[in-house]
């Protein structure tokens, strides 16, 4: 076993419970040459940064989906793009704002003396101040010398524009995604350019995308998001392929399934192995139901893949999970492969 592969599975290791998006890759020294992905959101997720417009369906000119900036979201663009200035080893590749959080690429085009961290803190710091200037938020307050005098209001007031809490921005910490891989860059940008179309879906489509708490699936608790409605369908198919299958075995699977989903049948899978993964692909690609076990549970906010998302929003996908999400490595994977395919067996009795 190499170095490399001992230190990550030391890594991972120490995270387990540590079940947090924004933990740190503990091996990766964060000052070298790399492209990093940075996710941060509002404190409350409140959409200070602008307003979701357009057609999800449209697919350009001036109905397609795109956040409108607020007078904040646009100095926070300003802010993530006067970076360079300030550091100048690092260039901009891009930048998405949302309404309540901000996905942002930076290239670190050589070694620097700042850790990422660094970088990120400099940014909130300045978009902080931008908020207070516009009076988003208000800085802190010293109490009072003598206690205030109560008053009593008759009515309600109004709700408050600004931040609930007095000098904070931002939710703590961030998510950072290494890009290492070849053409993770390109799909990371495709990603951020489709978010307003994704959560426009979503805002069309709530129901779809709301989650459901524990339902009593086949005996099974289970957490979902989707359409219920697929359980009831009275033909459900069990997809189940060894990891072991040939190519052609394989085909001549997905042409069964796509033949009987076309006759009415609910494809149901846990989408583990290559051959399961590639009839789901299919079913999906031809617009006809699925049904789909999640190995992980479903994380907070959790966003279907965007694979998922468009099956979702038309009401021909149903995810369930009997599991808590966790962020960590899975150590008993066989058994809950095969715990998943009882269930999936058991969903296509009932």
């Amino acid at each position: 076993m190499d170095e490399r592969k001992k230190r990550r599975i030391e890594w991972s290791k120490k995270q387990e419970k540590k079940p947090s998006m924004k933990r740190r890759c503990d091996e990766h020294d964060y000052t070298q040459r790399g492209i990093y992905m940075i996710t941060m959101a509002t404190e409350g997720r409140l959409p200070l940064f602008g307003t979701l417009q357009g057609d999800p369906m449209a697919t350009s000119g001036n109905n397609s989906p795109q956040v409108v900036l607020s007078p904040l979201g646009e100095k926070v663009k300003a802010c993530w793009f006067d970076i360079p200035a300030h550091y100048p080893e690092v260039s901009v590749i891009k930048l998405c704002i949302m309404p309540d959080h901000i996905h942002g690429v930076l290239f670190v085009r050589e070694n620097m003396p700042h850790h990422l961290g660094t970088i990120i803190n400099g940014f909130k710091s300045g978009t902080r101040k931008a908020a207070r200037e516009l009076g988003v938020i208000t800085p802190p307050v010293s109490p009072p010398a003598q206690p205030a005098p109560s008053v009593q209001y008759t009515e309600a007031l109004p709700q408050s524009p600004k931040h609930p809490t007095t000098g904070i921005l931002w939710e703590p910490g961030y998510n950072d995604r290494i890009l290492l891989q070849e053409g993770q860059l390109q799909r990371m940008l495709n990603y951020l350019d489709d978010n307003p179309r994704r959560l426009l879906l979503k805002h069309t489509n709530p129901q779809y995308f709301k989650p459901l708490g524990k339902l009593s699936v086949s005996g099974i608790e289970m957490e979902a998001m989707g359409n219920t409605a697929l359980l009831e369908k009275p033909v459900k198919l069990q997809v189940q392929c060894s990891r072991h299958l040939y190519q052609n075995e394989i085909e001549e699977r997905k042409r069964y399934f796509l033949n009987a989903a076309q006759q009415g049948a609910v494809i149901v899978s846990p989408c583990i192995s290559p051959g399961e993964k590639q009839i789901a692909t299919a079913i999906l690609e031809a617009k006809l139901p699925l049904i789909v076990l999640l190995l992980k549970g479903f994380p907070p906010f959790f966003k279907p893949h965007p694979h998922y998302l468009m099956a979702c929003a038309e009401g021909r996908l149903l995810m369930l999970s009997p599991y808590p999400w966790q962020n960590e490595k899975i150590e008993n994977m066989r058994q809950r492969c095969l715990q998943l395919n009882d269930m999936a067996a058991e969903i296509c009795k009932s």
